[in-house]
């Protein structure tokens, strides 16, 4: 079941729904003042795996400060 993340245009609030489905088309409401005046945020999570290599941050592949995994591998 995935939970998306949403931000409140309304009051500010930043809060997450769990969805039965990613095909699930329900309007999400803020928790905090009842306003449907909401837009998903783009999640960190989901945008940290595309590293393709070896490592989780930092240069081109985690393991190294340059810029291309050409100057490591």
């Amino acid at each position: 079941m995935p939970i998306y993340e949403f931000h409140c245009d309304q009051c500010g609030t930043d809060f997450e729904e769990l969805y039965r489905s990613s095909s699930e088309r329900r309007k999400p409401v803020c928790p905090s003042c009842g306003k449907s005046n909401v837009h998903k945020k783009f999640s960190t999570f989901a945008a940290g795996g595309s590293s393709g290599g070896k490592g989780g941050g930092g240069g081109g592949c985690g393991s190294c400060t340059s810029s291309s995994c050409a100057g490591c591998h």
